[in-house]
């Protein structure tokens, strides 16, 4: 029987990659992070990419993004 290896989604290396530069940061609640643009290339991933990644923290109650604003 073939053993499946997973490979972790890019979204959840960036999210991870996001979180560890929001601590090392150290970013309070309510200040802004870089722009998306200034995000993916710092990560090195498209727009789109960082957007999924920015979302699932989101989900999670890490981020807040607001439209027009940026994320906090």
């Amino acid at each position: 029987m073939t053993e499946t290896i997973e490979r972790p989604k890019l979204r959840d290396v960036v999210a991870d990659r996001l979180k560890t530069f929001i601590l090392e940061g150290d970013l309070k609640p309510g200040d802004r992070l870089p722009t998306e643009a200034e995000l993916a290339t710092r990560f090195g991933v498209s727009r789109p990419s960082l957007r999924e990644a920015t979302k699932s923290l989101e989900f999670l109650g890490i981020v807040e993004a607001r439209r027009g604003r940026g994320a906090d």
